[in-house]
């Protein structure tokens, strides 16, 4: 979002920043760390994702200050490594974005919640429904949670953070509309493509990557 320290007042920063520090504390709470400690794989596909989640957040498009738009991939993460090792690769890549001077350090739980928790909230929700339905196809997997729930993702993070400039007063809707919402078709798309392919590469190569996918269900 290239937010800087002076686009909102200190209560928005504060808000944001201690609610996301909560998130990350059940996060703590609800993560297999026997697991984590325990597999080498795991830990080397987890550092591998946060590179190129540096990488790809670094490259994004916009024009006026905090209105930037990039490829979340969070979609990927979410079901790779389960919401939890998910919230902690958004919380990381923030840091390294804010480490090669692309964010400030104010902005981090705002950040948080628009490129992080809103995406996991998407794929978790569509996850859940496609998991309660008889869908048990692995395409319904895939079209359903990684390609739908890239576009979704990218959609409702759009909305909250239009939200959020529009209730701080930071920016008009026109202005919004005319610096942001004109990219979120060009991103949108390739945001599911994107996820869609690397959760197929995964389940036809990998399945067992995937945390979220099941397969006894999808495979039997």
């Amino acid at each position: 979002m290239n937010i800087t320290a002076d686009l909102f007042s200190p209560i928005w920063y504060w808000s944001f920043d201690i609610a996301f520090a909560l998130l990350l504390l059940m996060a703590t709470n609800f993560l297999e760390w026997h697991e984590l400690r325990g597999d080498k794989e795991l830990q080397h596909r987890f550092g591998l994702s946060l590179v190129i989640l540096v990488l790809i957040w670094s490259m994004r498009a916009g024009i006026s200050t905090g209105l930037g738009i990039h490829f979340f991939l969070v979609t990927t993460l979410h079901l790779v490594f389960g919401w939890q090792l998910a919230m902690y690769a958004v919380a990381l890549a923030i840091l390294g974005m804010v480490w090669i001077g692309k964010e400030s350090w104010q902005g981090i739980g705002i950040n948080g919640f628009v490129s992080g928790v809103v995406p996991i909230l998407c794929t978790y929700t569509l996850w859940r429904i496609q998991r309660k339905s008889r869908l048990n196809s692995p395409f319904a997997f895939i079209f359903l949670v990684a390609f739908l729930g890239a576009i979704i993702s990218v959609v409702a993070s759009g909305v909250l953070m239009t939200a959020i400039f529009l209730g701080a007063g930071v920016y008009d809707f026109d202005h919004i509309v005319s610096q942001f919402w004109i990219y979120v078709p060009l991103i949108a798309l390739p945001e599911a493509i994107l996820n869609g392919t690397f959760i197929t590469g995964m389940i036809v190569f990998r399945p067992e990557w995937v945390k979220l996918f099941d397969q006894k269900k999808y495979f039997n």
